[in-house]
């Protein structure tokens, strides 16, 4: 497959361009704001520069890779969508539930195939945990950090769909979603605003789901590295040490209720970025249809802790 990057995002230099060129595909252009300014990294040294609207145009290209800012995310995919590209769009894909229904109606009508970048599914340690019998599910914790970015980084400005909710909020709740049936239910949510920038810096929220099980969590972007996923069942427990970027060897911990330690889950070797692009392509391939389900419970969970916390959608 033919792919075209949207712009010069450091998560598509780093992780999925060569995650694309790994699964045996190709980077053939790269839709730049301005064109010509700059040379090119070497990443895309075999690319053809060009800008965002003639990259979405091209007839050569099959799929567009969209990790624009967020704000960026809805209504470049539907140009995509709409020239009969599939799109694999970085998460989250979009701030509110109008935009989304928007670019699902578009998906409904094209035969272009969508799908948000939630690498996470891809990793076998989230099947893993997945199918891990610890009885009934009772209450998961998610903690994800990071430091304080550069003041120009689209993270800092709210109109560009920055703050760690929207930015790493969105895999906490995708957590829960993962592991839990229907929509989750917001019970509480607080924010700590970032006093040099618009945006929040930590938020803390819980939520419930039908069955009961709950997940609290806390986003920061203005703190230590930080990241781990634990969930208590009946029978047992089971934690993730790092559960959305973890290194390429990673480990879990799972006990039925009889070990204070826990017992120890290497994983094999594995790139989920890459896995998410082969998973993407053969979905594209394939004729499947869009699936939104998960954006959509993501989205209205974080548009519903905006509500209750006093942020500005």
């Amino acid at each position: 497959m033919k792919f075209g990057i949207l712009g010069e995002a450091k998560i598509a230099r780093e992780r999925v361009v060569p995650a694309i060129l790994n699964a045996g595909h190709e980077v053939t252009h790269v839709g730049r704001r301005n064109p010509g300014k700059e040379t090119l990294p070497k990443i895309y040294e075999n690319a053809i520069e060009t800008d965002y609207e003639s990259l979405i145009k091209d007839p050569s290209v099959d799929a567009i890779y969209n990790p624009l800012p967020n704000h960026l995310h809805v209504p470049y995919s539907i140009k995509a969508i709409k020239s009969g590209k599939h799109v694999l769009c970085e998460k989250p894909v979009a701030l509110n539930l109008n935009e989304l229904s928007k670019l699902e109606s578009a998906a409904k009508e094209s035969k272009a195939f969508f799908y948000e970048a939630f690498m996470i599914r891809s990793h076998p340690q989230w099947h893993w945990l997945q199918n891990l019998d610890i009885g009934k599910y009772q209450s998961s914790h998610f903690i994800f950090s990071y430091p304080q970015q550069p003041s120009g980084n689209y993270r800092n400005r709210a109109s560009n769909g920055g703050g760690p909710l929207y930015d790493i909020g969105c895999y906490a709740i995708l957590s829960g979603c993962l592991l839990f049936e229907d929509n989750p239910e917001v019970l509480s949510a607080t924010v700590i605003m970032d006093k040099a920038h618009d945006v929040e810096k930590q938020v803390d929220a819980t939520l419930r789901w039908p069955n009961g099980e709950t997940l609290s969590f806390t986003v920061s972007g203005c703190a230590a590295l930080s990241q781990s996923f634990t969930i208590l069942g009946s029978d047992g427990w089971a934690k993730l040490n790092v559960p959305v970027n973890p290194p390429e060897i990673t480990y879990a911990y799972w006990s039925e209720g009889r070990l204070i330690k826990g017992n120890k889950v290497e994983f094999p070797a594995c790139n989920h970025y890459q896995l998410m692009v082969e998973d993407f392509v053969y979905h594209a391939e394939s004729g499947h249809d869009s699936d939104f389900s998960f954006s959509r419970m993501v989205t209205k969970a974080i548009n519903d802790i905006q509500k209750i916390a006093g942020l500005t959608i």
